[in-house]
């Protein structure tokens, strides 16, 4: 029998007792017999870090001391020792205790893949998580097909970890917000190959207390300008934000945020002379595939409806105890 592959399994941590305990079990929980487990806590102070490391001594602990966000990660990739890496948010969890291994089965079908994004369902309808499809096909349709993206659904997907040793990691100026499209559009310029692979499941148990309503509003309208200005020609990149920053500010007055996506978009131009050293277009290839893959979008009135699902924050729904995991949903 051939050796299996070890899998580094990062999870980022930050504040929150149950549901990190409930990830970390649905990782402890797979039948996969080659697993690291790395927890990278985000700056939540030595209450929760003594704590994870009292209570899940198999992880490996980096407590960093202050929250860098989406950045964090990078900490992780660093000390990973496995083929392949997987990324949990600390509100992620695995659907099945076979996970580990569909995803190596993902890679093995896909040898071109630098990077596998997993299908994302909401806890509490039991349905897929709309806010978190971001990919250039109508959900409906293609929620259980397996398909080639350019969006990496942060804190829900599996690398190469030799992906890492041609590109960079995660942005740390970006903080959150569209990170996974940055690392996604430099992953294919280096030649990988992006993939949606529904049969890894994955439940988003969203925070709402550590994620203001605002937030999208300002980062994801901030971090527009420097994606753009780093990774496209000039004017393609005018072409990519000009859109998005129309429907942000659409988006933010229903939300009644304008006033924080103004605060993006001054924030975002300020951005821009700092990344002049980190400019570097990706090719006309990348652009051009990107365009191909796009040919499967939805009409632009169904994505800007979509656009409102997923940033216009709905009513409180019923809420799921926090707690200690205990079996698959």
């Amino acid at each position: 029998m051939p050796e299996m592959p070890l899998i580094s399994v990062i999870v980022l941590s930050f504040k929150r007792r149950g549901p990190v305990a409930r990830v970390l079990e649905s990782v402890l929980a797979q039948d996969y017999p080659a697993v690291e487990l790395i927890v990278v806590d985000n700056g939540s102070g030595p209450e929760l870090t003594q704590w994870l490391a009292a209570q899940f001594p198999q992880a490996q602990l980096i407590a960093l001391q202050e929250n860098l966000g989406a950045a964090a990660r990078n900490y992780g990739i660093q000390q990973a020792r496995g083929e392949f890496i997987v990324n949990l948010d600390n509100d992620v969890y695995f659907d099945r205790p076979d996970a580990l291994r569909r995803v190596v089965g993902g890679f093995q079908r896909h040898p071109a893949a630098g990077c596998l994004v997993f299908r994302v369902y909401h806890p509490e309808t039991g349905q897929l998580h709309v806010r978190d499809w971001c990919h250039p096909r109508p959900w409906q349709q293609a929620e259980s097909q397996e398909f080639e993206t350019f969006y990496i659904t942060e804190g829900a997907a599996a690398f190469r970890r030799e992906v890492f040793r041609r590109v960079e990691p995660y942005w740390p100026d970006l903080f959150i917000g569209h990170e996974g499209f940055d690392l996604g559009i430099r992953i294919m310029d280096a030649g990988y190959e992006i993939w949606y692979v529904p049969d890894v499941k994955v439940w988003h148990l969203a925070s709402r207390e550590t994620r203001p309503d605002w937030r999208p509003f300002y980062y994801y309208t901030r971090n527009l300008f420097p994606i753009a200005y780093r990774n496209y020609p000039l004017g393609q990149g005018l072409l990519h934000v000009m859109p998005r920053l129309l429907a942000f500010g659409l988006y933010s007055i229903r939300a009644r945020t304008f006033g924080k996506y103004l605060l993006g978009v001054r924030d975002g131009l300020r951005m821009l002379p700092a990344c002049r050293s980190l400019r570097r277009p990706v090719g006309q290839a990348t652009l051009q595939r990107i365009r191909e893959l796009k040919r499967f979008r939805p009409s632009l009135l169904r994505r800007f409806a979509l656009g409102v699902q997923r940033m216009v924050p709905a009513k409180a729904g019923r809420q799921i105890a926090p707690g200690r995991y205990d079996g698959w949903p």
